[in-house]
């Protein structure tokens, strides 16, 4: 009997912390975290208004963020605020987001593949910035994505990965960037604008 109570004893001190984490991620705290590990990646202090950010006050009066009844975030909109540094992954821990804008700012470094977490994304919006490396295939799982803008001149060099599945998809904003193609599968989509976009050799 000792032997079994201690086996459970040890079992609940591994299992329990972690099933706590996980809950405490798809929670308001885990998004009040994501939130803060944005603005301690891309220099929040200067952001020209990070209103009530770093702060116990709800988020909803967060400069920026839009929550539900819940609590839960389901926008966030930091167009042209001066953020600078790259796009931090625990982004996609904001499981309710729906809209994500973090245009003409200073961001530079690649797109975090975790934000293909983000189930309920229905605009993605990051043009505006520096952003370099290929664009995340895991981008494909978003199966509630309608517009998704990434930028002018960007540096990624491939096909669009997996776009061809989101059945909601309708507006792309990829204009002027001879190192990116257009699937064929993509090119009777609502675009809005393409320019300079090549059809891929397929």
């Amino acid at each position: 009997m000792f032997r079994f109570l201690l086996i459970l004893s040890v079992i609940s001190v591994l299992v329990v912390p972690a099933c706590r984490q996980a809950a405490t991620t798809d929670s308001v705290e885990g998004d009040q975290a994501a939130l803060l590990a944005l603005v301690n990646a891309t220099n929040g202090s200067r952001w020209k208004n990070n209103k009530n950010w770093l702060s116990d006050l709800p988020l909803s009066i967060w400069y920026g963020v839009t929550t539900n009844a819940q609590g839960r975030v389901v926008e966030l909109n930091l167009f042209e605020n001066q953020l600078s540094g790259s796009i931090p992954p625990e982004l996609g821990n904001l499981s309710n987001l729906e809209v994500l804008v973090l245009a003409y700012n200073q961001l530079s470094g690649s797109i975090p593949p975790e934000l293909g977490n983000l189930s309920k994304l229905e605009v993605l919006i990051l043009g505006g910035n520096s952003l370099s490396g290929p664009i995340p295939p895991e981008l494909g799982n978003l199966s509630k994505l309608e517009v998704l803008i990434l930028g002018i001149k960007p540096l990624w060099d491939a096909a669009l990965p997996g776009f061809s599945n989101l059945p909601k998809f309708e507006y792309l904003l990829l204009y002027d960037n001879p190192h990116l193609c257009m699937p064929s599968a993509l090119q009777n989509w609502k675009f809005y604008d393409t320019t300079g976009v090549a059809k891929c050799v397929e």
